[in-house]
């Protein structure tokens, strides 16, 4: 397993043609990806998330109204001054908003830790979003395949699930 994060984004890199090899490969021969959320769970389980944190770096957060109450009733503030100081709004969604964010990730970002974990959003809590039967739109395989150079346990899970599926990458 690979857990350094400069070898995880160069090979991932690397290998972008080939996953895309991969999902077609995936498409034509309908192997069911459930498989791949089990391996990602067991991937999982054997990686340290705080030594890495690249998704709270480079991941878009849109929280909910109840996402920003939480935070507020954790951080003890008015779900007004939540919104105002750690929010944004949505590029793609004008009623909605995203969690604020800057050259160092997440605002809530420190020392590869996540301040308010207790009271982090929904698509915090579930990320990667590798748990067998979870089915939104971030645990579908095309947006795996957009974390490979930067998450190591996606990065290990797809590396471990094309060899299960028997996936040989052709010239």
């Amino acid at each position: 397993m690979i857990t350094d994060l400069a070898e995880v984004a160069r090979q991932g890199t690397a290998k972008s043609a080939e996953n895309l090899q991969f999902r077609r490969y995936l498409a034509a021969h309908h192997q069911p990806v459930e498989a791949f959320h089990v391996i990602a769970a067991k991937v999982q389980e054997r990686i340290d998330c705080t030594q890495c944190a690249n998704c709270c770096r480079y991941s878009v957060v849109s929280v909910r109204a109840a996402e920003v109450a939480r935070i507020a009733a954790f951080l003890k503030m008015d779900e007004a001054a939540v919104v105002q100081h750690y929010t944004v709004p949505d590029a793609e969604s004008p009623w909605a908003r995203t969690l604020r964010s800057d050259r160092n990730g997440c605002v809530f970002l420190k020392d590869n830790r996540c301040t308010i974990y207790a009271a982090r959003p929904e698509a915090c809590r579930n990320f990667p979003h590798v748990a067998p039967g979870k089915h939104s739109l971030g645990g579908r395989l095309e947006s795996h395949c957009r974390w490979v150079a930067l998450c190591p346990i996606v990065f290990n899970a797809l590396e471990e699930f094309k060899h299960l599926v028997g996936f040989r990458v052709r010239s």
